[in-house]
């Protein structure tokens, strides 16, 4: 009896090997920082902030975790008080979005998660294209795991 074969997955070829150590490319890093401050301001203004402004906030909030917590990127001791505040003000958020109220956030979520999407922004100066986005594979692992074991009472930053 022969064993069922296994899907072949490519393999990642470098081709430049120097590109492991570059910073992100400027037009790519602009434009998540800009998706990541349009969000912020929307949920600021009050203009009607929804699923998308939340998931793109929840994503610089989970990577900026990552990156502390899971690969040691960013000092946690410095970092994750002010993550934890941006969750607390991201849950009142959903909670209020939840009873029915806009999603707005309260003063100290507002200026937690101004400091968080900084902290990214630092993160994306001071990185290389490639950790970035192994922190943000490792993220999205982390969120996939948390939601699979999701249970009744437990909150994950995500609609």
């Amino acid at each position: 009896m022969s064993r069922k074969r296994k899907a072949c997955r490519p393999r990642t070829v470098i081709t430049d090997p120097l590109s492991l150590l570059r910073p992100a490319d400027p037009e790519r890093r602009g434009k998540v920082l800009l998706q990541f401050y349009t969000a912020l301001e929307a949920m600021a203004r009050g203009e009607h902030p929804g699923e998308e402004e939340w998931r793109s906030l929840s994503d610089c909030v989970n990577t900026v975790e990552t990156l502390a917590l899971t690969l040691g990127k960013l000092d946690p001791a410095e970092v994750m008080p002010t993550v934890n505040a941006a969750i607390a003000g991201m849950v009142g958020a959903a909670n209020r979005f939840k009873a029915g109220q806009g999603m707005r956030l309260d003063g100290p979520g507002l200026e937690a998660l101004r400091d968080v999407v900084d902290i990214y922004r630092q993160a994306l100066d001071g990185l290389t294209e490639r950790e970035m986005a192994m922190a943000q594979a490792e993220t999205q692992r982390r969120v996939n795991a948390l939601m699979r074991a999701r249970k009744p009472n437990h909150q994950v930053i995500s609609l």
